[in-house]
């Protein structure tokens, strides 16, 4: 693998440009259109206040980011909160679904933003929408009434759109996030009620779609309020591992449910747990009754700055080209990625390292006298980017040059050199040297994996430059090329990954 290939799959997102709608209120949610091939046009939908906004990135026809569709609702009571991507699946026609204060979910052509029916029965403002992965017809909606409903968009039931309602033992108070597994068949909520639950559904259309009675399911086959201690505003899928936030909470934590395997035929309405044991906070249809461990904590993320509820991460989940990403942005402009392949690659290879079991081979180079770390064929060797020696200044101030050139893909907080705190000064590693104790110190606060309450420092941290506002939610086009974050104050502000080497493809 060459080195220039290496530094593209290892690249994280840039700030590219930032734009502050005039006269809008805050956007509070940002999804990119899922059903086109990656890297062909990606559009996504901005919502917040009376406005839903569709735009272009930048690109070939436009240097700068591009309003393709303004929609205004004129509802009076109209304050959005969530939008989601669905599809005609007879005409192909890009269909957008918003919801918020009202409780009113409606369904928007995004050609001509004419609005085609408006979904209505929850009792209580809507907080989250999710289109099963699928399906494009089947929707979820998460409100302020402690239900989630699905809802059919399929024609043939648009007189009696609601084809199940999530109730009974599962939130006690407002739900506030949705996520679809990829089967489809389950799904997450959270809520202000610090639970986050499992659902198993039916295989929509089921035997009560389109009718007046819908399918009502009572009780979560898993359910929890362990994980976190306070509102949980952000569920989401990654594989069949969770990712889950809270307010207040300062971490994004991964973790997972026990003996869950989606390989499985779904289990059975019958076999959801509905006794509450009041000394157990967590009931699981997948362990066994006498079982005292029902989840798996994995890893914690660090997100300073994120006490505000309603703060939501998003996860690119990777290609045979890219690695996956998870993707944060906080109350003061600042976009924090963790590139998830790396945790791995660092677990593979620092024992190859100095101060590791296996001893690596350092050669010098002739032309610039930089250190080259060689590492032994047998440990399958590859050059790593994120990896970066801490190496101390040289005498004048000079800042040495680390094994080879620093990548230009990589954040400059990446790049470590002198330091001031006393333990540095006290080092017997001299100016000019590698310093392999404080390199293994720094690499290990943000690729360890060993200590699962140990919060991760973000891989790479970048800011929406020239305006302040506060991050409501985050989205991934398709192909991981470029990452969207919107928030208070009407801001979008737009990240890419690959723009050298977008540019030299076009000049090609």
């Amino acid at each position: 693998m060459s080195l220039q290939k290496d530094k593209v799959e290892w690249e994280l997102p840039h700030f590219k440009e930032a734009h502050q709608m005039q006269g809008t209120e805050d956007f509070w949610s940002v999804k990119f259109y899922p059903y086109t091939q990656p890297g062909v046009d990606p559009v996504f939908a901005v919502a917040g206040g009376k406005r839903i906004l569709v735009c272009r990135p930048p690109g070939k026809e436009s240097p700068k980011m591009e309003v393709i569709q303004l929609i205004v609702d004129e509802d009076a009571d109209a304050v959005h909160y969530a939008c989601a991507w669905s599809k005609d699946l007879e005409t192909g026609a890009p269909l957008l679904c918003v919801t918020g204060g009202n409780g009113k979910i409606k369904i928007i052509n995004a050609l001509d933003g004419k609005l085609l029916r408006t979904l209505a029965g929850h009792g209580g403002e809507v907080n989250d929408l999710a289109v099963s992965p699928i399906n494009p017809h089947i929707l979820a909606s998460a409100s302020e009434d402690s239900t989630v409903r699905i809802w059919s968009l399929d024609p043939a039931h648009k007189d009696r759109p609601c084809a199940a309602i999530l109730e009974g033992d599962g939130h006690k108070e407002t739900v506030l996030s949705l996520s679809f597994h990829s089967s489809g068949r389950y799904l997450l909520s959270g809520g202000i009620d610090h639970m986050i639950n499992l659902w198993v559904l039916p295989e929509f259309p089921d035997i009560n779609t389109g009718t007046n009675k819908p399918t009502r399911i009572y009780y979560p086959h898993f359910s929890t309020s362990e994980i976190h201690a306070d509102i949980v505003d952000c569920v989401a899928w990654y594989g069949d591992l969770i990712f889950s936030k809270a307010a207040r909470e300062h971490c994004i934590v991964l973790w997972s449910i026990n003996s869950f395997s989606p390989t499985d035929p779904p289990p059975s309405p019958s076999s959801a747990p509905t006794t509450h044991d009041p000394n157990r906070d967590t009931r699981s249809a997948f362990s066994p009754p006498s079982s005292t461990s029902f989840y798996t904590r994995h890893l914690q993320f660090s997100i300073p700055d994120s006490e505000i509820i309603f703060m939501r991460f998003s996860i690119f989940e990777g290609s045979k080209t890219s690695n996956p990403i998870l993707a944060f942005c906080n109350g003061v402009s600042k976009v924090f990625f963790w590139d998830l392949a790396r945790f791995e690659e660092y677990f593979d290879v620092i024992d190859y390292f100095p101060g590791g079991t296996t001893n690596p081979r350092i050669e010098r180079t002739s032309d610039s006298g930089a250190l080259d770390l060689r590492l032994p064929s047998a440990s399958n060797p590859r050059n790593h980017p994120f990896l970066l020696p801490f190496q101390r200044r040289n005498r004048g101030g000079a800042v040495a040059r680390i094994a080879r050139e620093a990548s230009p893909t990589e954040s400059s907080s990446s790049h470590h050199t002198g330091s001031d705190n006393a333990t540095d000064k006290n080092s017997d590693v001299g100016k000019g040297q590698i310093d392999w104790a404080k390199s293994r110190s720094l690499w290990e606060k943000k690729y360890e994996m060993g200590e699962p309450l140990m919060e991760v420092e973000a891989h790479q941290m970048e800011t929406v430059k020239g305006l302040g506002f506060m991050g409501r939610q985050v989205a991934w086009s398709s192909d991981g090329q470029w990452c969207v974050v919107v928030g208070s104050a009407g801001v979008i502000g737009i990240l890419q990954r690959w723009e050298k080497e977008k540019s030299k493809q076009g000049a090609a």
